[in-house]
């Protein structure tokens, strides 16, 4: 929440920063130290690059004029270059540290933010555009920290030393740099806007390909049994088309404005170089049979003017990295700014136990006060009275988009913007510890969700690593073992994300053998049998019953699969919650 406060105090002025630049400006602020330490470089880089000029200046003078070498200057001049390498070498390696931390903690914030938002997260974006969002598009603000923010001081810093440096030698070349400047740095902003606009679109085409080819991997099976695959491989060929057609805009926009930046230079240089040489030969129409300028001088600005439009031109190479910058950060905001119900520090460090003692008790009853809860304008769950005594299983029944899993988020914590009253043992669900709460929860989603690893990782994953003899009681009561054991590599099978090489029971008896290795007193599961047969689902239902003896249970179905054995039947409706009859079954 303080983060959110905190942009949105930012936002304030929004007419002289856009959202996006006041994101990245704070981002920036993060590494402040090491910026303010690469400009102390940048600084060194300057005094550095106009002493090399003089003093190869005078040198190459002198073996013009007079064949001879004053090794005291050549020494200078080297000296000068290689301080200048050294504090341009130091700069670099600086503003990499700080890109690379900015991100590194950015990445962190954004993966802690959607822990936070849960299942909520679903309404910014599936799950394969979000992981685009929080590696790619983090990525990509690289270029923004490391080379375009602390070349925005190098192009102030450079040409006004530059300025200084010649404006008591000639009016002229100050004038021809002052007055050419700014053409580089309008066309540069022109083609940004343009770049902006081209890696906004190359994004958005970057995550509907994600989600496509998540949804392929996921449904291949599926598609392969519908004879459908011809029709899949097309669909995701013409995204990837589309998303090369926008990768090769931006660049052909990158090249763009190199090219005009460099010509821009180019005659600007050439500019300067024929009015020192017509000066040397002492044929400037308004100064014939005189030279506005020595040999040295002239050499002296010559060897500038590269330098003066140098980190102009850097910098209209890299100003295609901000634009690229505040398109990623468009969307990273979105995360950011989505609500969520943070665990705080000190809730995450108070034991259990202790939590469990003031507000929990030994086992929670939940009770729901004319709770409801609307979002844009809309309800997502009408108002609902009923309690939940401890040790109750439930069996919650409704049509589809009544609110039966908006419930489940609530109880979750991860919706705080409700209306009407949620207790637990009598505490508003405010005021309780939430990370104690939850570790008093198991969950068991419509999909299991599972990281890469063993089945012995994903089983004990989150939670006290029990003994050996308690790891095979909860797979032998859950029926686990009965497909475990055949493996080869039993526990240390390979699971990947979609759980391949196992069928659907299989899979929700996992997630009931994790519940059990949870210890949790409280049961919640949305829809365990959606996208099982018949005869499966029964046996996932019948392990259920067996169990979840003695827990407190709040079970999500439809019903074609009935759960006669639950102790009370909640039907919920557009109009609110009804308790039907039902006979439990022991």
């Amino acid at each position: 929440m303080t983060r959110e406060k905190g942009t949105q105090k930012a936002r304030r002025p929004s007419r002289i920063k856009t959202p996006e630049a006041v994101f990245l400006g704070q981002l920036a602020n993060q590494q402040a130290s090491k910026y303010r330490m690469a400009q102390g470089f940048g600084v060194l880089f300057s005094v550095s690059l106009v002493l090399q000029a003089w003093a190869l200046a005078n040198v190459f003078s002198d073996m013009a004029l007079h064949q001879s070498v004053s090794l005291s200057l050549l020494v200078v001049g080297l000296f000068a270059l290689l301080i200048r390498a050294l504090a341009n070498f130091g700069r670099e390696r600086i503003c990499t540290s700080a890109s690379r931390d900015i991100r590194y903690g950015l990445r962190r914030q954004l993966v802690s933010h959607l822990t936070n938002l849960g299942p909520a997260r679903l309404r910014i974006e599936e799950d394969a555009a979000l992981s685009t969002r929080v590696y790619e598009q983090v990525d990509a603000l690289d270029d923004f920290f490391s080379r375009y923010k602390p070349q925005v001081f190098m192009v102030t810093l450079i040409p006004c030393v530059i300025l200084l440096s010649v404006v008591s030698i000639s009016w002229i070349t100050f004038f021809v740099f002052m007055l050419t400047a700014p053409l580089v740095i309008v066309f540069m902003i022109f083609v940004g806007h343009k770049a902006a606009q081209a890696n906004r679109r190359q994004f958005n085409v970057l995550a509907m390909l994600s989600n496509q080819f998540m949804d392929l991997s996921q449904g291949l099976a599926e598609l392969k049994r519908l004879n459908r695959t011809k029709e899949a491989r097309e669909r995701l060929s013409d995204s990837a088309t589309a998303y090369q057609k926008t990768t090769m805009g931006v660049l052909v926009l990158a090249f763009l404005s190199t090219a005009t930046l460099e010509l821009f230079a180019s005659l600007s240089i050439a500019m300067i170089a024929l009015y020192l040489g017509l000066g040397l030969l002492e044929i400037l129409p308004w100064q014939t049979g005189s030279s506005p300028v020595t040999l040295t001088q002239a050499m002296f600005l010559l060897l500038l003017a590269p330098e003066f439009y140098l980190p102009l031109r850097q910098l209209g190479n890299d100003y295609h990295a901000k634009q690229k910058a505040e398109a990623a950060a468009t969307d990273l905001l979105e995360i950011l700014e989505a609500p969520a119900h943070a665990i705080s520090s000190q809730e995450q460090n108070l034991p259990v136990a202790a939590s469990d003692a003031k507000l929990l008790g030994q086992r929670g009853s939940i009770r729901f006060d004319n709770l409801s809860w609307h979002d844009a304008g809309r309800y997502r769950l009408a108002p609902i009275t009923a309690n939940i005594n401890a040790g109750e299983r439930i069996w919650l029944s409704g049509e589809s988009g009544v609110g039966k899993s908006s419930l489940l988020h609530l109880l979750l914590g991860f919706e705080e913007d409700y209306q009407g009253q949620l207790l637990v043992n009598d505490n508003p669900f405010q005021e309780i510890n939430l990370a104690a709460w939850r570790a008093k929860l198991a969950w068991l989603p419509q999909t299991p969700e599972w990281v890469n690893g063993s089945i012995r990782r994903n089983l004990l994953l989150g939670i006290e690593t029990p003994s050996e003899e308690t790891l095979q009681a909860a797979l032998i009561e859950s029926q686990c073992d009965a497909f475990i054991q055949p493996l080869p590599a039993g526990l240390d099978t390979k699971l990947t994300e979609l759980g391949a090489g196992l069928s659907g029971g299989q899979m929700q008896r996992l997630s009931i053998a994790r519940a059990l290795l949870s210890n949790a007193d409280i049961w919640l599961l949305d829809e365990p049998c959606s996208g099982l047969d018949k005869e499966t689902a029964q046996a996932v239902l019948a392990t259920l019953k067996r169990v979840s003896k003695g827990k407190t249970l709040l079970i999500v179905s439809h019903d074609t699969h009935p759960i006669l054995w639950a102790d009370k039947h909640w039907a919920l409706t557009k109009g609110g919650l009804h308790e039907q009859r039902t006979q439990a079954i022991a």
